[in-house]
């Protein structure tokens, strides 16, 4: 059935046009249809979602809508080491027939210096805050809805977690079920809130500044699309110390603690554990990793930062103060060095949910069950698991 025609056919909400629509077919059994979105008259605010499913058959339970991590796209979901989309965790979903819905972050697509040299005027990304966010998952929760007669779930990973918490938040009794891994907006551990005191307030003021992105990200990417290229040759990138390889470069950023006042969710917040007498990652497979890294964004939003550090400092209540509205199941995944008791703390607020499900994982990273070389039984089973139970 020729879903996209009913969909444009049924409108879309106020503030949201479908710029185009694509149609293919990654792999025989399978369809894949991507929205382009525009939000409002800024063509900053263009991004895509898209509905995976079997071509023929019914769908097996609730859909699922998966927001992406900070300055991602939905692609993340779908990428496969062995360049067979059915292999992706995306389409491993849609075979098992489960309705996919994969929302994109809100992302520049600029190039490096665009924003800081005045070449765009990236001032709409002041508001792209989680409030907007919100908004996306919502109008994509309402495709879902619509389209198959039932509550979605609802999920993501990192700031995709963080996003789906916020929803379901603003919107409890939207949802059957909400999967989170590796996201919080509130915390009870003393330490934590200390370490975002101070975010928090920086952050405020890099917005009363008028400055709404962060650079960051474009350097994660590159540091990402080096160690693929040229893992011995010396890295170009000045933060490091001289004599640093581009494969040492990457173990810096992903297994290294975050030095003095970076910006982190948690004081020993590491994304993927590593062996530094080898420079090589413990659990995750690298060639997973250098498949996500070129898709970063080289801009990241500053107000979904502030909302993040501002919420577990304990100083804005907004993304948790109504999550014990929520009704449905809820599936948490976490590492060791991730948001850890702070994602026990925000099970805790969710007094009403029908079910909690703690996946806890202390010997990995934050993001070592999903980069994982046995990934599909550290991620996808628990989870797939979790859908049909």
């Amino acid at each position: 059935m020729l879903d996209w025609v009913w969909l444009l056919a049924l409108g879309i909400q106020p503030g949201y046009d479908v710029v185009s629509v694509d149609v293919t077919h990654p792999h025989r059994r399978l369809t894949r249809v991507e929205y382009v979105v525009q939000a409002g008259n800024s063509p900053l605010n263009r991004f895509s979602v898209t509905h995976v499913r079997r071509r023929e058959g019914n769908s097996r339970g609730a859909p699922l809508v998966l927001l992406s991590p900070f300055a991602l796209p939905g692609a993340f979901y779908e990428v496969s080491e062995n360049s067979r989309y059915e292999d992706s965790l995306a389409g491993r979903l849609a075979e098992s027939r489960h309705d996919v819905w994969l929302v994109d972050q809100r992302r520049s697509g600029l190039a490096p210096g665009d924003c800081e040299s005045g070449a765009v005027d990236c001032s709409e990304m002041l508001e792209w805050n989680t409030d907007a966010y919100v908004s996306d998952a919502l109008l994509v929760s309402t495709f879902a809805h619509l389209l198959s007669g039932k509550k979605p779930v609802l999920g993501g990973f990192s700031a995709g977690a963080n996003n789906a918490i916020a929803t379901i938040n603003r919107a409890p009794h939207r949802f059957s079920g909400v999967f989170v891994y590796e996201g919080s907006f509130y915390s009870e551990d003393p330490v934590v809130i200390e370490h975002n005191e101070g975010a928090c307030a920086q952050l405020e003021d890099i917005l009363a500044g008028g400055v709404g992105y962060d650079p960051t990200t474009g350097l994660i990417r590159l540091v990402v699309t080096l160690a693929a290229a040229d893992p011995n040759g010396l890295s170009p990138i000045p933060l490091f110390p001289p004599g640093t390889t581009n494969q040492q470069a990457l173990l810096f950023v992903f297994s290294a603690p975050p030095p003095p006042g970076a910006l982190s969710p948690t004081p020993n917040f590491v994304r993927n554990l590593g062996d530094f007498s080898t420079f090589q990652f413990i659990h995750a497979n690298q060639d997973r990793l250098e498949l996500v890294g070129p898709m970063f964004d080289n801009y990241a939003s500053v107000p979904a930062l502030r909302d993040l550090a501002c919420g577990l400092a304990g100083e804005d209540d907004q993304y948790y103060d109504n999550l014990d509205e929520f009704r449905g199941d809820v599936l948490m995944f976490l590492g060791g060095t991730g948001f850890g008791q702070s994602m026990h703390d925000t099970a805790s607020l969710m007094t009403r949910a029908r079910s909690i499900t703690v996946d806890e994982r202390p010997e990995f990273g934050e993001a070592d069950a999903y980069f994982h070389h046995d990934w599909v039984h550290e991620f996808y089973e628990p989870l797939v698991d979790w859908l049909d139970d």
